[in-house]
């Protein structure tokens, strides 16, 4: 009976005991593995940084800093970090946080206590954790996105992992990618063509023209993987063009821009891409080829007025084992203005995205305007990319400044080595409409009144001679009519002729803006303006050409054409037509005698007519098209919003039985 009792007892205590020791798995192999943990999805991550937490992402098996392996240290394992040291679990004053496990440089096999791990095995689901010595804490991806190593129970699945395999697969050559060693243009001068534009081949493949600036390759094709590949190479120095250090090589297709800026104008391009090799110079920052930018010509200011407003930019990403020395993958860029004509410090460079080598890439590229939805009177001037199905939308700077959107694509830079691009299935299609708001008003003939001042711009009568301003705005050389000028409008005396803007040394002083004896319409860069249109109150800036400098009544009553603020009420103006009567105090307008109620409106509005008769409506929408037109001949007419006013900022346009013209502004919400 004591025997019995005794051998109860050592069993008892031999389960106790075996209660209090933690099971040690192995490794399934010493493999090179991945951490990905079981709830996030997402994998340990080695900052190589000795001391600083380590982190949690979704790179790519590729990326070096994602490789672990286990080395047997005594009874433990350490966690050893391809690219910098193994894994340390500190305690709670540790350097990255309490018990925040942190990157190290110390080499494995190390036995330092906060140093090594004990590994378990669940053969149930094949999942790991890994227990920070037989402290009872394990490896943990909290909720805030630190790593930790905490006290957990198994089923909470933030302390489990998977051990995914690190399984190097040598990258292959593409059918169509060139693989000689040579990088020179042939001592033949096959390639060397004697114009960028006629080097194309008939009927190609690939939309748009072709801007060839390389002797290295002409544009050619390949059909690989059931699709019609158009085929881009260059190296770094085949740009024969142009003067070195300027310009880099390129074989690029340009595409019709949309030359208007009304809402609803726009390019879009769409193709599919793939990447077999970009430029490689030595250095992050030059490494890289453009394969596809937005362009759009901008009025005056600001750098070159052509700018390249956003590129994508492919970078080299290198493999690793015996694929150490082959671009393997490639992370696109977006670099984009900060403003308009921005170069250098005024771009930013984002990464959006990484591909693999040689994988077809859908590519939808589409710039133009499109209404602003916090402010129906405004417009943004957008950029907007897909990218293998991911989009990556971006509004460009200063929208008013913008004159059109275009794009080219192909393949642009290589300040190393050689780039090799290929695009396939590539369609264009653009739409123009015309903006009324950045236009002249009208072709009536208008007064010109300073905002800050209340005088009117009025013409010398003498060629070469200051303009002057005046308190009236009754007699004939204060009216002024616009006539377009291609893209620019000449401001026409009725008296004379148009106004010449000229520079420092000018015939009336600095940037003195002067009468001409000039008829209309005239293209010289000096007498031709652009028209800037305020919705919100009606008002416009008048600008020189492109040149940023805008006409202004200075304080001490010359006017002349400088860089100025646009709240600066100096340079702002008021469009007053003739047809419109003015009161006995000349800075001010008679009282509208067309009143609308409610205003802003939204199912139905009603227009009074004061003291008229037999009138004439029109009302207009901020692109100038005519969305209702009636006459009246009481004194109020209503009107149902039957769907043909959307939310924004409309024209009424009142004309009287005597032929005057009564404008005002209706907004609908």
């Amino acid at each position: 009976m004591k025997n019995s009792n005794l051998k109860s007892i050592l069993f008892f205590f031999f389960i106790l005991c075996s209660l209090g020791i933690t099971a040690q798995d192995a490794p399934p192999s010493d493999d090179i593995y991945r951490l990905k943990n079981v709830e996030t999805g997402k994998f340990l991550t080695d900052t190589g940084v000795s001391a600083t937490a380590v982190t949690m992402t979704d790179l790519g098996a590729e990326d070096q800093s994602t490789h672990f392996k286990f080395v047997q240290s005594g009874t433990f394992y350490n966690i050893d970090s391809e690219i910098l040291g193994i894994l340390r679990a500190p305690g709670a004053g540790g350097p990255g946080g309490a018990f925040v496990v942190v990157s190290t440089t110390k080499a494995s096999p190390a036995a330092d206590a906060d140093k090594v791990w004990t590994i378990q095995h669940n053969q149930t689901d094949d999942t790991y954790r890994f227990q920070s010595g037989n402290s009872g804490r394990f490896m943990y991806h909290d909720a805030n996105g630190t790593v930790t190593h905490v006290a957990v129970s198994a089923t909470d699945d933030r302390s489990n992992w998977e051990l995914v395999p690190f399984v190097e697969i040598p990258v292959e050559i593409a059918p169509d990618e060139d693989t000689n060693t040579d990088l020179n243009c042939p001592a033949s001068g096959e390639f060397e063509n004697n114009s960028t534009r006629n080097v194309d081949l008939p009927n190609p493949v690939n939309v748009g023209t072709a801007d060839d600036r390389s002797c290295y390759s002409d544009y050619s094709e390949s059909n690989v993987y059931g699709k019609n590949w158009g085929v881009y190479n260059i190296t770094d120095g085949s740009n024969h063009w142009d003067a070195p250090n300027t310009l880099q090589p390129r074989i690029e297709r340009s595409l019709p821009r949309s030359g208007e800026t009304g809402v609803g104008s726009y390019a879009r391009f769409t193709g599919v891409f793939r990447i077999l090799e970009v430029g490689d110079a030595g250095s992050f920052s030059q490494n890289g080829t453009y394969i596809a930018q937005a362009k759009g010509k901008h009025t005056g200011g600001g750098g070159s007025n052509d700018p390249a407003i956003c590129l994508y930019l492919a970078k080299p990403v290198y493999g690793t084992g015996i694929n150490a020395d082959k671009q393997v993958a490639f992370d696109i860029y977006a670099e984009r203005i900060l403003e308009r004509g921005g170069e250098g410090s005024g771009r930013e460079v984002v990464l959006l995205k990484r591909v693999n080598k040689n994988e077809e890439i859908d590519f939808e590229l589409e710039v133009g305007f499109r209404e602003d939805p916090n402010d129906a009177t405004k417009k943004i001037h957008y950029c907007d990319a897909v990218i293998g199905g991911d989009a990556f939308n971006y509004n460009i700077p200063e929208p008013d400044r913008g004159l059109e959107s275009g794009i080219r694509y192909g393949v642009y830079r290589v300040r190393g080595g050689r780039a090799q691009i290929r695009w396939a299935n590539t369609t264009y299609q653009r739409e123009e409409v015309i903006d009324n708001g950045n236009s002249g008003p009208s072709d009536d003939i208008y007064r010109l009144r300073n905002v800050e001042t209340g005088k009117f711009l009025t013409d010398s009568g003498v060629s070469a001679s200051p303009v002057t301003m005046s308190d009236s705005g009754e007699a004939q050389n204060t009216h002024w009519t616009f006539v377009e000028s291609g893209a620019f409008f000449n401001i026409d005396s009725e008296t004379f002729g148009i106004l010449r803007a000229p520079g420092a040394g000018g015939p009336g002083g600095a940037y003195v803006v002067v009468s001409t004896s000039k008829a209309s319409p005239a293209s010289d860069g000096d007498k031709v303006w652009t028209i800037q249109y305020n919705a919100t109150n009606e008002t416009y800036r008048f600008q020189s050409g492109t040149s940023g400098r805008y006409l202004y009544h200075e304080a001490n009553g010359t006017v002349t054409h400088i860089q100025a603020n646009e709240t600066d009420n100096r340079s702002v103006w008021q469009a007053i037509p003739t047809s419109v009567t003015l009161s006995l105090d000349k800075n001010k307008l008679v009282s509208s005698q067309v009143r609308v109620f409610p205003n802003p409106a939204n199912d139905s509005f009603t227009m009074a007519f004061k003291n008229l008769n037999q009138v004439k409506v029109e009302i207009f929408d901020m692109l100038g098209k005519t969305v209702f037109k009636s006459e009246s001949l009481g004194e109020n007419l209503k009107v149902n919003n039957n769907g043909q006013f959307k939310s924004g900022v409309y024209l009424i346009r009142v004309v009287d039985g005597a032929n005057k013209v009564y404008n005002t502004k209706l907004v609908i919400k």
